[in-house]
């Protein structure tokens, strides 16, 4: 017994000696690259008033050649912002125009200047932020 027991015990230990191991296969994992964030300077804000009813307001952000640079859009009289990048220039004429109302005043002219736009008054620029572009609309009737 003890005879056939040896050739068991020697073969159960060749086979412990190769049993091979699975390695983990390692995972591709793709480059990917983070996206730039939305650029959040130079900010512009106002306020606009005087309308009637849940108006449509068109705000223009353009340059003094008149390429638009940024617009949108808000209803009511209610307040906005957006961020103007100087990727067209450093000078831009904000103007907000809602059908049947004419707006006060009539347009801003702005120059960014590093990470903040200032307000430009009679040709010079002013240390006023243009945070405060306000719009009240008259109507037209």
């Amino acid at each position: 017994m003890r005879t056939r027991l040896l050739p068991v015990l020697i073969l159960a230990l060749m086979l412990a000696s190769c049993t091979v191991v699975p390695q983990p296969t390692p995972t591709v994992t793709p480059d990917v690259f983070p996206k730039q964030p939305e650029p959040a300077r130079p900010r512009i804000a106002g306020q606009f008033s005087g309308l009637a009813t849940d108006e449509l307001v068109t705000l223009n952000i353009r340059t003094p050649s008149g390429q638009r640079a940024v617009w949108g859009t808000r209803r009511g009289n209610t307040s906005w912002e957006s961020v103007v990048t100087a990727a067209s220039g450093a000078d831009y004429i904000v103007t907000a125009e809602a059908e049947g109302y004419v707006s006060q005043p009539i347009s801003y002219t702005i120059r960014l200047s590093g990470d903040t736009a200032y307000v430009v008054r009679d040709g010079q620029v002013s240390n006023e932020e243009a945070v405060r572009l306000d719009f009240h609309f008259i109507s037209k009737k």
